[in-house]
């Protein structure tokens, strides 16, 4: 499902992320291009644009490292669906189940350093190091939480503070960071700096739980992706373990023996759907959705024209009631 759909930077975005991927002209590029285009959300340089925008800063001028965050987002992806097994990805075959492992990593790899090169392709040096460390040290923190995921698997005990951790990690960590690279690059204030990478904190766990709403609220070909990936992976999701905890005995032991045994998936997502939603426990993971994004909204009266950042964080949570 797309959020960012009629933004008029997307084909500002796509035409630059085409300058640095190439034509298709070798295997390598055909994996880029398949893996960008059609276009996903994107959110990540949009917003990094329009931080810069918010604080005084020019499109053009953050164009190409916008483009680069993104690569390095598609990136990956392209390695999350490796680890995840996950043979669809934006309504349509993986990387991976398309062109095979070793290719898939190949590009995760290739196209990492495509949005590298974007990055530091021009600007201020002193503007271009301080956003590119930013950037950097988010895609460590991301690491360090998709690691952490794998060892939550099957752990129904891990709590919601653990998921919550690797939510701010794996998702909100570099959406913030693209928030902060376009107001580094923009020219702001510290005080601006730190209003935005708050906003795009929040904004980040808002879209996260969003997403691991969406195998429990929508179909499989508007969530773009399988719906019973989390389920068929044993990963406990904000929303199961809201579940877990809103509970009774019958419905926890359920739980246990989806998440811990060997279950047909779809009929442990059936089941799941049933109790995350009895439970109540995808309407209070809607609910923290909606208030991260009321939050956001509150850092950007720090910036001096906040644009269209407040629309972008609405559009985050505009896919569940």
């Amino acid at each position: 499902m797309t959020v960012v759909v009629s933004h008029p930077l997307i084909p500002l975005i796509e035409a630059e992320l085409r300058r640095w991927v190439g034509r298709g002209e070798n295997l390598l590029e055909l994996t880029f291009l398949d893996a960008l285009f059609p276009s996903g959300k994107l959110l990540r340089p949009t917003l990094c644009v329009e931080s810069a925008r918010a604080v005084g800063g020019t499109a053009e001028a953050v164009l190409p490292f916008a483009a680069g965050i993104e690569c390095l987002h598609v990136a990956s992806l392209i390695h999350d669906d490796i680890v995840d097994q996950d043979p669809v990805r934006r309504g349509r075959a993986s990387i991976a189940e398309q062109f095979g492992i070793a290719e898939a990593l190949l590009a995760g790899d290739g196209l990492s350093m495509a949005g590298h090169a974007a990055m530091l392709s021009g600007g201020p040096a002193d503007r271009v190091l301080a956003a590119t460390r930013v950037v950097v040290d988010a895609m460590r923190h991301m690491c360090l939480a998709m690691m952490r995921e794998t060892e939550l698997r099957e752990n129904l005990l891990c709590g919601v503070p653990a998921v919550l951790a690797v939510i701010r990690g794996k998702t909100a960590a570099l959406i913030s960071a693209a928030c902060q690279a376009g107001a580094l690059l923009g020219g702001a204030t510290h005080a601006q700096v730190e209003s935005v990478r708050r906003y795009g904190e929040l904004v980040g766990q808002a879209f996260q739980i969003c997403d691991d709403l969406l195998p429990y609220t929508v179909h499989d070909r508007a969530a773009g992706k399988s719906a019973v990936s989390d389920v068929a992976n044993r990963q406990p999701t904000l929303p199961v373990l809201l579940a877990y905890e809103a509970a009774g005995e019958a419905d926890r032991q359920r739980l246990v023996t989806i998440f811990g045994d060997d279950v047909d998936p779809v009929t442990a997502h059936r089941d799941v759907l049933d109790i995350v939603t009895h439970t109540g426990a995808v309407t209070e993971a809607a609910r923290q959705a909606r208030t991260n994004i009321d939050d956001a909204h509150a850092e950007l009266d720090a910036l001096p024209a906040p644009g269209r950042l407040a629309e972008l964080a609405a559009s985050v949570v505009a896919r569940h009631p």
